[in-house]
């Protein structure tokens, strides 16, 4: 206890006489000096929380990377508390991820959303990705956090005068970004090398200002600022046990450069703040309340010192209410840089009508869903405002790629390993135009092709075409029967919103057996579709529904006896708490007149492909059961243990019945109930699941892997 109060008294004795060699001039114009570092950037904050108790007056404030965007929102009002409060309610993964709201993807792009990787093919060339992320979702995240300040082209003129350091990545010389797009000009500045898209300002292209200038303060003295306040985020070099993911390994190849820059910058500051973030790094994003308070605590130790700087005559928690949200009567919408898709199809995705009220988080809304259509790199905007007349101008960058090869990697029960290909076509024949082929390899070889004139709520034109086998099995487990199917399909289809799809078509199925003879049926249908959950796999919000009609073998001139059939497949999720999530499933096949033997409904499996009249049913082999119709209940919690870990119960109920005229079908005859536990990984989903079936006697388990196809 004394060796530890001797250390104390001796840290305590550095620091004061630390302070009592910092001069201050006669008139001191503060600048603040806020460097780069990652999420150990969140010290800032605590660091700005103490300038803000003592009323320090900051003259100027210069930021580079995770600096310029504490700074940026510093300077344009927020108060180191309303930052903190910010943060620790932004997922900052979210934020760097390139990840599309499903809900307002085109539904053709729902029902292909399985790949891994995708590389475009430019020139006969094979493309390599830029980056992991193009930044869209920080676009957005700073447009509406810097609303009111977006009018403010000159960023002097803010309510912090204010400049954030980029690098040019042509030349690797340092940028002074002080005039323009606030938001821009801070993701130039934050753009680290592979993890986010470089930035374009006029005609240059910028990355991360640490490279060049990670903590400028002599762009501050530069200023005609004479003293200086810096926060210090750099600790040295990583050692081979820090060095753990690409992340950290290319902020040590960057480090390089920055230890000798930070040292020359160190002699134009006067408060040197080195926060101790020993143990943190620049992916701890985790960390967010410890690194604060790191920062905190560092600023601390020079408050005799800040309490003789002049003080701010405007406390900043009373300059800016962080609620209040303007909102603008947009009269003229104007598209910038559209080489392919023009005016009235953008106005039409965002749903945009003009005159329209709208606040900035009204047109993320809308670019959003522009930005889910994937034809974009990145959108930006800006509302122009002048003279009772406000402008949304967009600058868009066209994904001009046509050509895509894609792929995938699956394993289910039923179709076990299969590693998919996928090559995809956009704008062929038609400028709306998708289309898909996948090839699938493995121990179930099959083929999936799409192709889409997407007219949005006009009608469109589709073909669609299928090939594969599988083997059913008895109660047992027992092979029993090795098909082969194939499906050609053309169809209209007409889409509301993106959520809702109506249509009519023409199918053709091609049956083979090892117990059966060949097939071959020419159906008409009709289908209304929707799927507006959050996720593919484990949702937690929204409903599916799958509802077909379909006449058999309509124009068999042969067969006097006509059937149809209708199918139903509803998905609902009802969210409990942020954690928990009650999910209930339905499926009615209902038959009409004498149906053929390949249309009966075979029970069993876990799967989600369409596999045409076979119902997914945990606890039971792979269509181990079988009957002219069908009724299938599933009902299950689903809790997520952390971010992408969850842990499932279901209980499942199911009939089979040839008709209507006794009371078999309210009598649900099998019954299951299992768990299972899942990740939702980058490479797709993970489950481990076990079922039992009590009509079987004995449990299942399975294991999936991969998205579905």
């Amino acid at each position: 206890m004394k060796k530890i109060f001797t250390a104390a008294l001796l840290v305590a004795s550095f620091a004061a006489d630390a302070q009592d060699s910092i001069k201050i001039p006669a008139r001191p114009k503060v600048g603040l000096s806020l460097s780069g570092g990652g999420a150990k950037g969140f010290a800032h904050i605590g660091a700005l929380q103490v300038l803000d108790s003592i009323g320090v007056k900051i003259d100027y404030l210069g930021g580079t990377s995770m600096g310029a965007i504490i700074g940026g929102l510093y300077a344009s009002g927020y108060s180191g508390k309303d930052i903190e409060n910010i943060v620790l309610n932004t997922d900052i993964y979210g934020a760097l991820s390139d990840s599309k709201d499903r809900l307002e993807m085109p539904f053709f792009s729902k029902r292909v959303d399985k790949y891994l990787l995708q590389f475009p093919i430019k020139n006969g060339k094979v493309q390599l990705p830029t980056s992991l992320s193009s930044g869209q979702r920080n676009i957005f995240l700073l447009k509406e956090l810097l609303s009111r300040v977006s009018d403010k082209k000159d960023f002097s003129k803010l309510p912090t005068p204010f400049f954030a350091v980029a690098t040019n990545i042509e030349t690797g010389k340092a940028k002074i970004l002080e005039h323009g797009d606030l938001a821009k000009a801070i993701m130039a500045s934050s753009a680290f090398p592979s993890l986010l898209e470089p930035v374009k300002i006029d005609d240059s292209l910028y990355v991360d200002g640490g490279i060049a200038i990670n903590f400028p303060s002599k762009p501050l003295r530069d200023k005609g600022m004479n003293f200086i306040v810096g926060v210090n985020l750099g600790q040295g070099l990583s050692d081979r046990k820090q060095l753990n993911n690409i992340v950290s390994i290319l902020d040590q190849i960057i480090t390089f450069g920055i230890v000798n820059e930070t040292g020359r910058q160190i002699e134009f500051t006067d408060i040197n703040m080195t926060p101790d973030l020993k143990g943190y790094g620049v992916t701890s994003f985790d960390n967010k309340k410890e690194l604060i308070r790191a920062g905190y605590d560092e600023a601390l130790k020079y408050s005799s010192v800040l309490e003789q700087l002049p003080k701010d005559p405007f406390p900043r928690q009373f300059r800016y209410n962080p609620m209040y949200t303007a909102v603008y009567k947009i009269d003229e919408f104007e598209v910038e840089n559209n080489d392919i898709y023009n005016r009235d199809y953008i106005a039409g995705k965002m749903g945009l009508k003009l005159p329209a009220l709208l606040s900035y988080a009204d047109v993320n809304k809308m670019i959003d869903k522009l930005y889910a259509t994937d034809n974009y790199r990145i959108i930006n905007y800006e509302i122009q405002q002048g003279n009772g007349h406000n402008k949304l101008r967009l600058f868009v960058n066209e994904d001009d790629a046509r050509f895509y090869l894609k792929f995938g990697l699956h394993y289910d029960d039923v179709f076990k390993t299969g590693l998919l290909g996928n090559i995809t076509v956009r704008r062929l024949l038609f400028n709306n135009s998708t289309s898909s082929l996948d090839v699938v390899v493995g121990d179930r070889p099959r083929y999936y092709f799409n192709y889409l004139i997407d007219n949005g709520y006009i009608p469109g034109f589709g073909l669609f075409s299928t090939g594969m086998s599988y083997a059913l099995r008895d109660s047992k487990g027992a092979y029993t029967d090795t098909r082969q199917w194939y499906r050609n399909e053309a169809f209209i289809q007409s889409t509301w919103r993106d959520r809702y799809a109506v249509g009519a078509g023409l199918s053709y199925d091609i049956f083979n057996s090892n117990v059966h003879s060949r097939e071959k049926h020419l159906n008409p249908y009709v289908f209304l579709r929707t799927d507006t959950r959050n996720r593919q796999e484990f949702s937690s919000r929204g409903f599916s529904l799958d509802l077909v009609g379909k006449l058999l073998d309509t124009f068999d001139k042969v067969e006097d006896d006509k059937s149809a059939q209708i199918n139903a497949d509803l998905r609902i999720n009802f969210p409990i708490s942020d954690r928990l999530t009650y999910k209930v499933s339905g499926f009615a096949g209902i038959s009409f007149g004498d149906t053929p033997y390949f249309y009966r409904y075979r029970l069993g499996g876990v799967f989600e492909q369409n596999l045409g009249n076979m119902v997914r049913f945990p606890g039971f082999y792979f269509g181990q059961q079988e009957g002219q119709n069908a009724l299938a209940m599933g009902n299950s919690l689903q809790l997520r243990l952390k971010k992408n870990y969850f842990v499932t119960g279901n209980f499942s109920i199911a009939n089979l019945f040839d008709d209507f005229e006794n009371n078999d079908f309210i009598k649900f005859k099998y019954t299951s109930a299992g768990a299972e536990v899942g990740y939702n990984s980058p490479f797709g989903q993970l489950r481990l699941g076990y079922n039992y079936g009590f009509k079987n006697n004995s449990g299942i388990f399975s294991v999936v892997l991969g998205h579905w196809f």
